[in-house]
This record gives structure tokens, C-alpha cells and sequence, in this order.
């Protein structure tokens, strides 16, 4: 893994999960101390994320760490599982084959990146999650929803797989098989029973890091 890389990921891992206090001012040259590395990797990763919202931007070298309540976080969980819930049971009405299918080749790629061993696995199974979630929200049919759905997503406290055990992981792959299989079946009730067991299980995850 590249250095920028690293620090980038070193740093939002620890975001996640309150290394740093809300609020709390980092700086480069401190932080760059800290990991052996120079400013130049410190400062690029403090550009990306702050354009996740996990840092504010300062005059000096340096940022703030935004603060996420512990409240923030259960009321979008809540939300996505009211939105996502929804979505999905539509999508059991409204998938195409070609659409399955889609969700079945990500969550095998989310499944194999799991079991890989690349210095970039954990940005890979995230991402292999958010394309998950959004082939759901496309196969609704509904816009709105899926505008709306796809904000909630993107948040960066509720996209942490750095907090994930594996057998997590693994435990989300499987409960992702049972959304496809309950959508194979056209089931919408189970499909969003299947979703919102899905979020909920998230959900409790980011409650014990805090």
C-alpha cells in the first residue's frame, strides 16, 4: 500500500471509532511525527477527509475533528432502515434479471475481497457494500427514494467496515444473500424483513465502538 494511502486509511479508522475527540485540532507536523511519515501524506489525507465531513477545514496546517453524536448516528441508521426498508420491498415488485444478477456478482466480490489478503481490502469490501445498497435503490424504480436513500449512505459514520471483525463481514455477506434470495422469491414483506435485520445488525456494531 502506498504511503498516502495508508495514512489516509490509518486516519480514518481511527475517525471512526473516537480515536480523536470531536472538536480536537490536528495538526500536520504532529500527526506526521506520529506515523514516521512527512507532512506531504498527512496533508493530502486531511484534504480527503474533509471532504467527507470527518474534518473541518483550518487556517494553519492543520483540522478540526467534526464532531458525530452519538445520536447523529442512530437517527440516520433509523432512517436508512425506514428508507432502505422501503426500497427493497419495492424492489421485490419491480428487479429485472439483470439486475439480480448484479447484486449477485457484487456481493461474490464483496465475499472474495473478505476472504483476500490486499492492503486495500477494507476499501474494497466498503465499496463493494455501497454498490450493493445502490443497485437496490435503482431496482425500486423510485428517484426520489433513491436520491434520498443514497445521501444517507455516503455519510461517513455509517460506511465503517474498519470497525467490522471478519466474521462480520462475513456475517453481512450472508445476510445480503438472504435480501437477493427473499427478492428472487418477488417476497417484499420478507425482503424488507431481511433489511431492516441487516441495518439493525449495523447499527449495533457502531454502538459498541463508541
Amino acid at each position: 500500500m502506498k504511503i498516502g494511502e495508508r495514512v489516509y486509511q490509518t486516519l480514518r479508522r481511527r475517525l471512526m471509532v473516537n480515536h480523536y475527540e470531536p472538536g480536537a485540532h490536528l495538526r500536520e507536523e504532529v500527526v506526521a511525527e506520529e506515523l514516521g511519515v512527512s507532512r506531504t501524506p498527512v496533508r493530502n489525507a486531511f484534504h480527503r477527509l474533509i471532504s467527507e465531513g470527518l474534518l473541518s477545514q483550518e487556517k494553519s496546517r492543520g483540522a478540526t475533528v467534526t464532531g458525530w453524536s452519538k445520536s447523529d448516528t442512530e437517527d440516520i441508521f433509523k432512517l436508512r432502515i425506514l428508507l432502505e426498508g422501503h426500497a427493497v420491498a419495492l424492489s421485490a415488485q419491480h428487479i429485472t434479471t439483470e439486475q439480480l444478477d448484479e447484486l449477485i456478482m457484487v456481493n461474490d466480490g464483496m465475499r472474495e475481497a473478505i476472504a483476500g489478503k490486499s492492503t486495500d481490502r477494507i476499501e474494497k469490501i466498503a465499496q463493494a457494500n455501497k454498490r450493493f445498497h445502490e443497485g437496490l435503490f435503482d431496482a425500486s424504480g423510485q428517484g426520489y427514494l433513491r436520491m434520498f436513500a443514497r445521501t444517507l449512505l455516503h455519510l461517513p459514520m455509517v460506511s465503517g467496515f474498519f470497525i467490522y471483525s471478519r466474521d462480520e463481514m462475513e456475517e453481512s455477506v450472508r445476510q445480503h444473500q438472504e435480501i437477493i434470495t427473499a427478492l428472487q422469491a418477488g417476497n417484499e414483506d420478507w425482503a424488507n424483513a431481511a433489511m431492516t435485520c441487516h441495518l439493525n445488525g449495523a447499527l449495533e456494531r457502531f454502538r459498541r465502538s463508541r
